[in-house]
């Protein structure tokens, strides 16, 4: 019996061991995602006048990921709208203070009842934030529009030889 229970807690530990293993690295990772007891809420490092998406409510929002190199620290933030994708996408198809459009917005084709929406790539003035925002992807959580912005930070630039 004794090393029944010593089995026992040497699982009980070996199981503590690893849920602490999971849960102190996501800590940093600044997820945040919609639970029963509050809403999303977007990271502190999310650029104030990014132009969300009108009429909208914010369903998750992650990042920056501190385990990934610096140039792919980015923030992914997802909403869900009451206006109809040609409203959102006639809203992002225009530039919005410091946010440019970089190109032609792309709108793959559909495969089945999965659409990848349009998709639109805009340019921070002044500290090269690239933010790359999909309109009207399927939608499961709810009848709304989704909107998905995925903002990397600025490239570094190559140092001469």
């Amino acid at each position: 019996m004794a090393l029944t229970v010593a089995q026992h807690l040497a699982r009980r530990a070996l199981s503590a061991a690893l849920l602490l293993a999971l849960i102190v690295p996501l800590a940093g990772c600044d997820v945040r995602v919609p639970s029963p007891f509050g809403a999303a809420s977007l990271p502190k490092e999310f650029p104030s006048d990014f132009p969300t998406p009108p009429s909208s409510k914010l369903q998750s929002a992650t990042g920056p990921l501190p385990f990934v190199p610096a140039e792919l620290r980015g923030i992914t933030a997802q909403w869900t709208s009451t206006l109809t994708r040609a409203e959102l996408v006639s809203f992002y198809a225009k530039d919005h203070a410091a946010w440019r459009l970089t190109g032609a917005p792309l709108t793959p084709p559909t495969a089945g009842p999965v659409t990848l929406g349009t998709i639109f790539v805009m340019r921070h003035d002044g500290d090269g934030l690239t933010a790359t925002v999909g309109v009207g992807m399927s939608n499961m959580i709810d009848n709304g529009t989704f909107v998905q912005a995925t903002i990397l930070p600025a490239r570094p630039s190559p140092s001469p030889p």
